[in-house]
């Protein structure tokens, strides 16, 4: 495991948890107590945890949004596993969104050369990423959040307008089965609701992790939502309340 991805695991840790104990991690991730002690002070510096006698805690959830690099660096395995059942339910003609985010990402390899294929996205990754293949890409203008690479504001939700698909394919931050499905900014928020609402399908992309959390904004209710792509690790009670309430759950 390299350094960066060790880290982002002990924040997640934290998050799951509440606190993460340096003896326990250093037998966790195989490392001395010492290379924890370092990985804990850098994460404080970077706003990620507070550092404690014997460990550190997880800071306030709603308090910050990842990078699309430190998201990367996250599960990416269950991702891109996660994409592999997704692209099962992709049209080979027609019209999909496909909204911005890690998970999301990972489909953009089996979006390439798709000539009967339209893909509407706020991505400037997506649109950068398979461009210059033989798909029909539209990209919604916008403002650029830096911090996600999307296209989102006024802009974005006024050409959405333009747009009906057969099939939206989005990523979330949270679930969390009283509250929903939800993200940290509003912006963000405001486009994957345009995108349901314009979408004969919803299908969820989101690994695990993302169980029992909730962030600022919800996006969707749990009967917004067609089908729920996840990894086998997703917590049980909460996948047998989304099926309850009428998704489908599909574990990769």
């Amino acid at each position: 495991m390299l350094t960066e991805e060790r880290r982002m695991a002990i924040v997640e840790l934290a998050q799951k948890d509440g606190r993460v104990d340096v003896v326990n991690a250093a037998s966790a991730f195989s490392v001395a107590v010492e290379t924890i002690r370092r990985d804990l002070d850098v994460l404080q510096r970077r706003g990620l945890m507070r550092r404690v006698h014997g460990g550190a805690i997880a800071l306030d959830r709603f308090s910050r949004e990842y990078s699309v690099a430190e998201r990367r660096s996250l599960n990416n395995e269950i991702k891109q596993k996660i994409a592999a059942i997704a692209v099962q339910y992709m049209p080979e003609s027609g019209t999909i969104f496909v909204d911005a985010g890690t998970t999301t990402e990972c489909l953009y390899p089996y979006l390439r050369d798709k000539k009967e294929l339209t893909v509407v996205t706020n991505s400037l990754i997506l649109a950068t990423d398979i461009g210059d293949s033989s798909t029909n890409v539209i990209l919604l203008s916008g403002r650029i959040r830096p911090i996600t690479l999307s296209a989102v504001g006024d802009l974005a939700l006024n050409a959405m307008e333009n747009f009906h698909a057969d099939i939206a394919f989005l990523g979330t931050n949270g679930v969390d089965s009283e509250i929903g499905f939800t993200t940290p900014d509003p912006d963000e928020s405001a486009v994957k609701r345009k995108m349901i609402a314009h979408a004969r399908e919803t299908i969820l992309m989101v690994d695990s992790s993302k169980f029992g959390k909730s962030y600022a904004t919800r996006f969707a209710k749990l009967t917004d939502i067609d089908r729920v792509i996840t990894d086998m690790d997703a917590d049980n009670a909460q996948v047998q309340i989304l099926e309850k309430s009428g998704i489908e759950v599909v574990l990769a």
